[in-house]
């Protein structure tokens, strides 16, 4: 591993003052064995880099192979962000009409050849596992169970946790490593649960749970399940494990530099249907940030969250999908005659698990208002301006929570002031300009407590081909966010 310092033109190109290794300025970094199984060795690079006055291009080589590299802020620096979601494509989508699933990784690579990234975020999908309902067989065989009651004793047997444990590894495997999501990985350090519960509980979606945790510990967090805070500082363990993945949640908390913090909140391990995070687990997260948080010095907090928080209201819809009317549509589907209308778990209606995943969902809407006031506290208490990071719904928006008008707050003194950046998806389908527009329709002012509005922020006056359009608030096109 060395360093390279670069020195930038007026036009804004990079030219190579000093080259690390030619120097002598390089140092051998010993690998530790983190976790072998089927012919594989994950192994893991500790590095620890001190910061120089400008930022810096850290170059490094794998037993003697081509050279990499990775950039480093200045001392003092914030950090410039990558931030995105939804890396893959659905079952249904022909990823062939999308180029396939590297045009706006290519567009990140450019803008990382000019403004380097020092970090990529990504709030939630960063690989798509649907196919195990269609690439396995012992799994498969159990889904296609009609029996319920079958289905609830079914046992998770050892051919299946053998073949779900291959597909996971397999699909990691090739999709870290394929294409300009690969080469992004190499050069941009990275920084479950809406089913009902007597689903959620059966033996089959427990063993699944914990095949998927295992091999996105491996992967996401170059970690193993059993290690703890004292391996990893920036972890954020939970109180107790979660329901159906009996594992701690992993929420992180780090800083981006001295004046911008990142809290990403895990909001899949504890998840059930009607709770995201314990009680338990909210303390201990806003203890942190309260211990953490210099107040005077930490000018910004960036909460990351996989799903938008500041978002159309979809309970017309969802009210509609859980009624009584629903019943007989869904007896027809559970027969297949409906396609993919109704889901292959449960037997309920597919979309719905989406609009469970929501925090505005009826199960979710109290913790949601509670968390957003959480929040406004901290931010008021620490001076620290709050921006929200989500993801999921294939679209390009901004909510924002803020002070309500009457009360005459300016803007850079309003505590409540919060933008909620919603940027998906950089690979996956965006959906139809007609869904958009009906979002579009459920926008409005609503009023989160007596002090607090929320709504979304008209800014896409004009469509990535430069037409004038009407929807201002939601963009349905694939985008990716830069800060």
């Amino acid at each position: 591993m060395s360093e390279a310092l670069y020195s930038t033109t007026k036009d804004g190109s990079r030219t190579q003052t000093r080259d690390g290794e030619k120097a002598g300025r390089f140092r051998e970094v010993k690998a530790a064995c983190l976790h072998r199984e089927r012919g594989v060795t994950f192994w893991r690079f500790n590095l620890e880099i001190e910061l120089g006055l400008k930022q810096a291009r850290v170059a490094y080589r794998i037993n003697s192979g081509p050279a990499i590299g990775f950039w480093v802020p200045g001392r003092g620096q914030s950090m410039n962000i990558m931030f995105h979601s939804c890396n893959g494509f659905s079952l249904s989508v022909n990823s062939n009409e999308f180029t396939g699933p590297d045009p706006l990784w290519r567009d990140v690579l450019n803008k990382h050849s000019s403004r380097p990234f020092h970090v990529m975020l990504g709030g939630g999908d960063q690989i798509y596992n649907d196919a195990a309902m269609r690439d396995t067989t012992y799994f498969k065989e159990w889904l296609q169970t009609k029996n319920p009651e079958h289905k609830h004793r079914a046992d998770f047997s050892e051919e299946m946790q053998d073949e779900l444990e291959t597909f996971y590894l397999d699909r990691y495997s090739m999709w870290f490593s394929q294409g300009l999501f690969g080469m992004a990985n190499s050069q941009i350090p990275m920084g479950y649960g809406s089913y009902p519960h007597h689903f959620m509980s059966t033996r089959v979606f427990t063993g699944l749970g914990a095949v998927a945790f295992k091999y996105y510990m491996l992967f996401q967090h170059q970690s193993v399940v059993s290690e703890t805070q004292r391996d990893e500082p920036s972890w954020v363990l939970g109180a107790s494990p979660g329901p159906y993945i009996n594992e701690l949640s992993r929420s992180v908390f780090m800083f981006l530099g001295r004046k911008v913090a990142l809290l990403g909140l895990d909001c899949r391990t504890e998840r059930m249907r009607d709770e995201v995070l314990s009680q338990q687990s909210y303390d201990i997260i806003f203890n942190r940030c309260r211990s953490e948080i210099v107040k005077g010095e930490t000018k910004h907090l960036i909460v990351l969250l996989g799903v938008p928080i500041a978002y159309p209201r979809l309970n017309f819809l969802e009210n509609i999908l859980t009624s009584r009317i629903m019943d007989p549509i869904k007896a027809l589907g559970r027969t297949g005659l409906l396609g993919g209308f109704i889901n292959k778990f449960d037997g309920g209606v597919e979309i719905l698990d989406d609009l469970d995943d929501h925090w505005t969902a009826k199960h979710h809407k109290p913790e949601r208002n509670w968390f957003i006031q959480e929040l406004q506290e901290l931010a008021a208490s620490k001076s620290v301006r709050i921006t929200i990071l989500g993801g999921d719904v294939h679209l390009a928006a901004v909510g924002q929570f803020y002070t309500k008008k009457k009360l005459g707050v300016p803007k850079d003194r309003d505590h409540r002031y919060m933008p909620n950046v919603v940027s998906s998806a950089i690979v996956n389908t965006p959906p139809p300009n007609i869904m958009g527009d009906v979002l579009n329709k459920r926008n409005k002012i609503h009023h989160l407590d007596a002090e607090t509005d929320e709504d979304m922020i008209p800014l896409f006056e004009h469509d990535v081909n430069g037409k004038a359009r009407n929807n201002l608030h939601l963009l349905p096109r694939r985008n990716f966010c830069s800060i």
